[in-house]
């Protein structure tokens, strides 16, 4: 197996190498996230988030999801959204951010809050607050709350935020579980308290854009939660990854149910299984597994208070 290649030949951007079939999708090895931030370290000029004007700030996020993209289909596949579901999700927070714009009543900043549920690597949370550099967004008091359930990817997360520039616009949260539930409503509200704390006469907590990427079983229970929080609210977008592939049945019956309600708009976007495509041309795959990576993105837009 030799998914992680040499320190010497880790960074030879004219060199195409393939991903060892060992290292394919559904692959997991240890050291994999430490490998990859190795590489992006190796790949990638490090830049502050507090001494980059704005176009920087988006050229140095870029430069790091290319280098995650590149280890992830010549090295070692990881579970990142990868760049098809990406262009996805950030054309449906692209869709918030301008709803968001047209909704302002007067010149003053207005605050967006973007919520992840499942950090990982903290890809996805850089492809987003990437978005929110771009000078359209520039009257958008934009911040990403990302929450992790595990300690060691929530390190990693936050270190791939400072690599990539954006960790003034995210903060990585670590979610606890007591043996039954999980705390991401309280974790998820107290962030979103204080982050309205330093808006004078900001409204009361409201998830502008929320993207689902963690527990496949907490899809449902978690958005309920949110819910029941009065944290997500009449003009919500929720975004739910993986769930043709996972077969998440019962969020996709909660928010259809939803629709029939009036409550919501829901549309199930099919597309592929990350970096799987590289997969495409190897003998030693079969066919039938091929087939296997087509999955599913979930857009919802609340109407109304649920």
């Amino acid at each position: 197996m030799d998914c992680f290649g040499s320190s010497s030949d880790e960074e030879d951007a004219d060199v195409d190498v393939k991903r060892d079939p060992s290292c394919g999708v559904f692959s997991f090895h240890p050291n994999t996230e430490q490998s990859l931030i190795t590489h992006v370290k190796n790949s990638t000029t490090l830049t502050s988030s507090s001494a980059y004007a704005s176009d920087v700030q988006v050229n140095s996020a870029s430069d790091v999801l290319q280098a995650v993209d590149k280890f992830c289909t010549s090295r070692h596949w990881m579970m990142h959204v990868g760049p098809e579901k990406g262009e996805i999700l950030t054309g449906a927070l692209r869709e918030a951010m301008d709803a968001k714009l047209a909704s302002r009543t007067s010149d003053v900043s207005t605050p967006f809050v973007a919520v992840e549920l499942g950090s990982y690597c903290c890809y996805s949370s850089i492809l987003m607050a990437r978005e929110f550099y771009k000078q359209q967004y520039a009257k958008l008091n934009s911040h990403l709350f990302t929450v992790e359930i595990n300690p060691e990817y929530a390190k990693v997360a936050a270190e791939m935020a400072r690599l990539s520039g954006l960790d003034g616009k995210i903060t990585v949260h670590e979610i606890s579980y007591n043996g039954h539930d999980t705390d991401v409503d309280t974790v998820v509200q107290d962030a979103l308290i204080q982050f309205n704390s330093k808006d004078q006469g900001a409204d009361s907590p409201k998830i502008d854009f929320l993207f689902i990427d963690h527990d496949k079983d907490m899809y449902k229970a978690d958005l309920i939660k949110l819910e029941s929080a009065g944290l997500v609210r009449q003009g919500t977008k929720v975004v739910a990854d993986n769930v043709l592939f996972a077969q998440i049945d019962d969020y996709i019956e909660y928010v259809q149910k939803r629709k029939e309600e009036g409550t919501v708009n829901t549309l199930t976007i099919p597309c592929q299984v990350e970096y799987s495509n590289e997969d495409e041309g190897d003998s030693s795959v079969d066919v039938g597994v091929k087939e296997s990576y087509v999955d599913g993105v979930e857009i919802t837009d609340y109407l109304v208070d649920p």
